[in-house]
Formats: structure tokens, C-alpha cells, sequence
């Protein structure tokens, strides 16, 4: 942080950053995010030292604290899991990509109709929710986004008997405001848009098939990461669900099997599979409703 801090006071014009990599796991001195980022001592908000987290390994992962300790330290965070993607990833090219950051202090908040929606829950995402009345501050904490990212959100909706009623496919659910920060003048800026709902369309009439792995992606998290490791508790017990998602995504392999994220998940879901006993006798139905 020392050398970081002096980098500044040379370049005061340059975007400062510490580049963490780490599996996350800390066992000395400060051991959550929130202790580690206040040791280092940073309170200059005019140019703030970004801190960049890259995750590296599996065994004992903790995904959490790395994601925190980017987003608090007012940068951003990135999992690599093998070598070509971290040359890819630190190539002089990509790297000015990422190091120049596109917006600041970035925050979205969706407001819904409550005439047409009853209830909601976030799937993923959870320990980003903050405060209301937050939202229209500039705060450190918000999100730094770099250049050609980009950022897909679920949501889970409990809809009104009006909106069952409503005949049109698609309906406005709801809105959605869109708040940063220009690094360059500090300026703050909005945008706007509208939520549209498309809740009778049953999942595979669904077209996009990168929304489809998404959805799948959310709903195995959702329902299934809090998994012991298989062989210890109740992970004998589970049903068919989990089979039911996995022929899901197996039907996306056509249109998706050339990347990377496909072939990781569908490693995974293979390798959660595999000690579940197939029963076919009963129905596969994944428990969620289109």
C-alpha cells in the first residue's frame, strides 16, 4: 500500500492499483474484508488506490471475501481458472481494457409495479443489496466497471392476480435506474428503462440460449451450492431436480458447447450427478415454474 500511495503522489494523473491474487482464504491478522480494507488506510476519495482482486484456486475457495474486498476497495474482480486465461487476461491489449474503468461508483435499483408484482427476491447478488437511500449518493463502495463489461441480474417474482388477468405476453413490471460516476470528470449520470415480463412463455420457447444457461446457472446456484461435498450429509437424499437441470443444459450444447463457461458448468453438473441414484420411474420436473 506504501508503494502504491508513493506511485500516486508521481502520477497523480495515472489510475492507481493494487493487484491482489489470492484463493481468499485469510488466517492472519485481519480475516474479513472489511478489517483487511481498513488497515490499509486509503481515505483519498479524489484518487482512490483501486484494488483489483484475481481469484486463483479451488480447494477451499472463498469466493466471498475477494468479491467483497474489490468491491469495497472501489475496483473489481476477476476468477482465473487455468493458465491461458490469465495470459489472456494480463496481455498488454486486454489489460488497458480493464485498467481504464468505464464508469464509477456504478448502481442499479429496480422498482417494481406493485400492482402486478407481489413479492421478489434477488438470486445472487445478495451482499451487494444496500441501503434506499444510498442509491442516489456517490459512495466508494458502489461497483468500478471496466471496459466491455458486463453484468446479468435474476430475480425471482411472485406475481398478482392482476397481472395473471393481464392478456398482453408482454407487461411492464416494473422500472429500473441506472446511477455513475465519469472517473475522468466525476461527473454523476442516470439512465433509465423499463422492466418487461414475458411469464407466459414456457423455458424452451425461450430463443436465447445464452439466457437459458443463465437461468440454469441461477437456478443450480440457488438451490443447490449450499451441497456438502458429496459423501458427507444429506446429499444422497436429493431427488430429480438436479437431473432435471442437468438434461436442460445438455439440450443448450448445439448452440453453446464452444465455450468455456459452458464446458465448466456442465463439468460440474456432471460431477454432482454422479452420485445421485436416477430414478426414472419418477417425474423429472426441476421445481420451478416457466
Amino acid at each position: 500500500m506504501k508503494l502504491a500511495d508513493q506511485a500516486r503522489r508521481q502520477r497523480s494523473e495515472a489510475y492507481n492499483y493494487v493487484v491482489l491474487m489470492s484463493d481468499g482464504v485469510a488466517n492472519v491478522d485481519a480475516t474479513n474484508p472489511f478489517g483487511i480494507l481498513e488497515s490499509a488506510g486509503d481515505y483519498n476519495r479524489t484518487n482512490p488506490i483501486r484494488l483489483i482482486t484475481i481469484g486463483v484456486g479451488i480447494a477451499n475457495y472463498n469466493d466471498y471475501l475477494l468479491e467483497q474486498l474489490a468491491q469495497h476497495g472501489n475496483g473489481w474482480y476477476r476468477y482465473l481458472d487455468d493458465v491461458k486465461q490469465a495470459q489472456q487476461t494480463f496481455t498488454r491489449e486486454n489489460w488497458l481494457n480493464l485498467a481504464v474503468p468505464f464508469a464509477d461508483q456504478t448502481r442499479a435499483q429496480v422498482t417494481w409495479n406493485p400492482d402486478l408484482v407481489h413479492s421478489w427476491r434477488i438470486v445472487g447478488y445478495e451482499n451487494r443489496v444496500t441501503p434506499d437511500e444510498y442509491f442516489t449518493q456517490n459512495r466508494k463502495e458502489f461497483a468500478e466497471i471496466p471496459s466491455g463489461a458486463a453484468t446479468t441480474v435474476f430475480y425471482e417474482l411472485e406475481l398478482t392476480g392482476q397481472a395473471d388477468r393481464r392478456q398482453a405476453s408482454t407487461v411492464k413490471l416494473g422500472d429500473i435506474e441506472l446511477r455513475w460516476v465519469e472517473p475522468d470528470t466525476g461527473r454523476s449520470r442516470e439512465q433509465y428503462a423499463s422492466v418487461a415480463g414475458h411469464w407466459r412463455q414456457e423455458f424452451d420457447a425461450v430463443g436465447d440460449p445464452l439466457l437459458k444457461l443463465g437461468t440454469l446457472v441461477a437456478l443450480t446456484a440457488d438451490r443447490y451450492s449450499a451441497l456438502p461435498y458429496p459423501g458427507h450429509g444429506d446429499y444422497w437424499n436429493l431427488d430429480n431436480e438436479l437431473w432435471a437441470l442437468s438434461e436442460k443444459v445438455g439440450m443448450l450444447e448445439p448452440d453453446l458447447g464452444h465455450l468455456a463457461a459452458f464446458d465448466d458448468f456442465t463439468f460440474l453438473l456432471d460431477h454432482m450427478t454422479q452420485y445421485i441414484p436416477m430414478e426414472p420411474e419418477k417425474p423429472r420436473d426441476s421445481g420451478y415454474s416457466p
